[in-house]
């Protein structure tokens, strides 16, 4: 290390971030950890993350998410998730309920508490900015404050000696109080000069659900705990060698999920100099103190879609709608057989293998096959089941 590297903060030397695939997963991984998987629906999920999860067989596993259940999909089939704090858990267009989880839940193998979208939103929010709380509408005139799946398992308060019975369980699920401001904020106002019509609109609904819910106008509101996982795993198409990060496309939770997390892991399609992406800072969404492992695996996130590098492999997610459904030892089975002994063996012999497609490539003529149009940032006349 020279002197120039010497006077810059630990958190910030950042060539020792970069790590293996297989060290990263170990370093900051789990049984029991509460973890976060970032990106939206299948677009931008840390697959390659998710596989070396299962092929080091870490269970028990907290997982806390918004945004799609692909890669929880895939944890639950492999029998590696104990708690789940999520939203929508659905694989959109194909199947309605993740059936994996589906069963997991039914079964008793997996216990769960869900919130909605915008509520879980709310909550990285108040995660990211430091916030104790966040104020909520989305939930108010539903019965989601009446259930409290984790206070029934006894994980939530503190234990006799003050600490937190479940360090990643706050204590409460969501709270109901009385407006400070009496409903002010909510009620419609004379809607003179600028106001749209949309605002108006909002304002009313907003007084229609209070009212609903407690038969007074806008005089209770929910407060909503923060997201703070212990990991969050995120991907990114180009990542600075000290971990400034770069995500294009659409960003959904990442940067709040990841600056909420105790470690953040970065999994890049590329990674490349700071002065790279210093040329333009304002397109930069996680400065580099944030993030503490970086892994650079190009194509990681097959089969779900990295936009402007390569699009979705539907063919694989029709296949998975079908397979899913198998019992529970096959579907184990075939998930400590389907992501190899490494990612490379399982990038250059797993795509395309064992499902059809419409061309009939495998390996790594299938990765080149569903590369993105630069222009659109996904692959045109691709066959979607949308």
């Amino acid at each position: 290390m020279d002197m120039a590297e010497a006077t810059i903060p630990t958190f910030m030397r950042g060539k020792d971030k970069i790590m293996s695939l297989p060290d990263a997963v170990k370093t900051f991984i789990k049984p029991g950890t509460c973890i976060c998987p970032g990106g939206f629906s299948y677009t931008k999920k840390p697959f390659a993350l998710a596989r070396e999860v299962i092929r080091q067989r870490i269970g028990d596993l907290f997982v806390t998410m918004n945004g799609g259940a692909s890669i929880a999909d895939f944890w639950a089939g492999a029998g590696l998730i104990k708690l789940m704090d999520t939203t929508y858990i659905g694989l959109e267009g194909i199947q309605p309920v993740a059936y994996n989880i589906r069963r997991s839940i039914q079964d008793g193998t997996i216990d769960i508490e869900d919130y909605s979208n915008y509520g879980y939103g709310l909550r990285t929010v108040a995660g990211r900015y430091g916030w104790p709380f966040a104020p909520c509408m989305a939930e108010m005139g539903t019965d989601l404050s009446e259930h409290d799946t984790f206070k029934k398992m006894g994980l939530r308060g503190k234990k006799a000696d003050g600490s937190w019975v479940h360090p990643s369980i706050p204590p409460e699920r969501m709270s109901v109080i009385e407006d400070p401001f009496d409903g002010w904020g909510l009620r419609p106002h004379a809607f003179e000069g600028g106001d749209n019509t949309s605002n108006q609109t909002n304002a009313l609904e907003q007084v229609r659900e209070a009212t609903a819910y407690t038969g007074n106008k806008g005089v209770k509101v929910i407060l909503v705990p923060p997201i703070l996982p212990e990991v969050t795993i995120v991907l990114a198409q180009r990542v600075g060698e000290r971990g400034t990060t770069r995500i294009e496309g659409i960003l959904g939770p990442d940067a709040e999920q990841a600056i909420a997390a105790k470690y953040c892991i970065v999994q890049a399609e590329k990674v490349v100099t700071e002065e790279e992406l210093r040329a333009q800072p304002y397109s930069n969404n996680l400065a580099l103190q944030f993030v503490d492992s970086i892994v650079e695996v190009p194509y990681g996130g097959f089969p779900g879609q990295v936009p402007y590098y390569y699009d979705y492999d539907w063919d694989f997610w029709r296949a998975w709608a079908q397979l899913n459904k198998k019992p529970k030892d096959e579907v184990s089975d075939f998930m400590y057989d389907w992501v190899c002994d490494d990612e490379w063996t399982f990038l250059s012999t797993r795509p395309g293998d064992g499902y059809p497609t419409i061309t009939g490539t495998k390996g790594l003529q299938r990765l080149f096959e569903l590369r993105a149009d630069a222009i659109y940032s996904y692959k045109p006349g691709l066959a979607r089941p949308l």
